[in-house]
C-alpha cells in the first residue's frame, strides 16, 4: 500500500511541476504580433485567454480559426480573448493567411521552434485555456467538435463570474 501511495504522490508532483512549467513558459515567452510589435501572454493576466496553436498547412486549423475568431468577438467585452499562435516557419505566409481569413483576434507568429517545441505540442491545432491568473486550466489536443463545445462552455462559465475564472489554481484540467 505504501508503494501505491508513493507512486500516486510522485505522479501528482510531476503533473503539478509540468503544469507550473507550462504556465511559466506560456507567460514569459515573447511572441511577434503579425500586426507588429512583441507581446507576452503575461501581459494579458486579468483576462481568460484561449491560446490556439495553428499552421497554414493544417486543414482543421482553418475551420477552427473561424470558430475561434467568432468566439473572440463574442467574448472580447466579457474579459476573455483568443490568441492565435502560428507555428509556421514563414511569418509572411502566416500573415497572408490571417489577412485572407480576415481574422480580428490577436494573431502572432512564433514558428515551430518556439512555444510549440517548448510545450512539446502533441498536434495542431492545439488549444490551451488559461484562467485570469495565467494558469493552464484545460488543453484541447484536436479540433474535435465535442471538445471545442466543452471548451466554449468552460470559457462561458469563467466569464460569468470572476471567481470561476480563477478555477485553474495552477492545475492542468487536461481535456482529452
Amino acid at each position: 500500500m505504501k508503494h501505491r501511495t508513493f507512486i500516486a504522490a510522485t505522479i501528482l508532483a510531476l503533473a503539478t511541476a509540468t503544469a507550473a512549467t507550462a504556465n511559466e513558459t506560456l507567460a514569459n515567452h515573447e511572441l511577434t504580433a503579425l500586426a507588429g510589435g512583441k507581446v507576452t501572454l503575461a501581459s494579458m493576466r486579468g483576462e481568460v485567454v484561449i491560446v490556439n496553436f495553428w499552421a497554414t498547412w493544417c486543414a482543421p486549423c482553418r475551420k477552427e480559426l473561424e470558430v475561434m475568431d467568432r468566439w473572440n468577438s463574442e467574448w472580447k467585452d466579457r474579459g476573455a480573448r483568443v490568441v492565435a499562435i502560428s507555428i509556421d516557419r514563414d511569418a509572411r505566409k502566416a500573415r497572408r493567411f490571417a489577412e485572407e481569413m480576415a481574422l480580428k483576434m490577436t494573431v502572432v507568429h512564433d514558428g515551430p521552434d518556439g512555444l510549440a517545441r517548448s510545450l512539446d505540442l502533441p498536434s495542431v491545432p492545439c488549444t490551451y485555456l488559461l484562467d485570469r491568473n495565467g494558469n493552464v486550466v484545460s488543453i484541447v489536443k484536436s479540433s474535435n467538435a465535442g471538445e471545442l463545445a466543452a471548451l466554449k462552455t468552460k470559457v462561458e462559465s469563467m466569464t460569468r463570474s470572476p471567481q470561476a475564472a480563477d478555477m485553474g489554481g495552477g492545475s492542468n484540467g487536461d481535456s482529452r
